[in-house]
């Protein structure tokens, strides 16, 4: 009897479906966070429908400070970082050309890419990392990125400074 119910258990745990084990440097939201407070961000816990997001301000070398939202996709396959660059304020009509300055520099960027929710009025710059050998220090090197397309993009995405 006793090798019927150890069969019938094998059984009934292979019918489960199997949770990948997270790979060496695969992060999940508890891993993401302890990632970015072992490099001094001091993440604010941002819930919505997406899930769990991550914010910390991006101080730019041109002075700016640029809140980040960082999150992992639903997947668990991807970390992204989301910089909401500007908001364009109601009654100030958003530049065709700065729009197509933008698509532009995409193509040097990818794969981060700029974009924009009407909805809102904000242009974001949106940064998609492989969550695999996601150690601290390269989502450092990350972060640093994203801060460098931002700090020189900022006359694309600052409509203050548009021409």
């Amino acid at each position: 009897m006793g090798l019927c119910l150890a069969g019938l258990l094998a059984g009934a745990a292979a019918a489960q479906p199997a949770r990948p084990a997270p790979g060496p440097g695969r992060l999940d939201a508890a891993g993401l966070r302890a990632a970015l407070t072992a490099l001094g961000y001091p993440a604010r816990e941002v819930q919505n429908e997406a899930g769990v997001e991550y914010e910390i301000v991006l101080r730019l070398r041109t002075g700016s400070a640029v809140t980040t939202r960082v999150t992992l996709s639903k997947d668990g396959s991807l970390v992204w970082l989301v910089a909401w660059l500007k908001k364009v304020p109601a009654g100030r009509t958003v530049s065709g050309n700065a729009v197509l300055d933008m698509l532009v520099e995409n193509d040097t960027i990818g794969p981060a890419h700029f974009s924009y929710n009407e909805k809102v009025r904000w242009f974001f710059l949106n940064s998609p990392i492989v969550n695999r050998d996601l150690t601290p220090e390269r989502l450092r090197g990350e972060i640093d990125h994203v801060a460098g397309i931002a700090a020189r993009t900022e006359p694309l995405w600052d409509f203050e400074r548009w021409r």
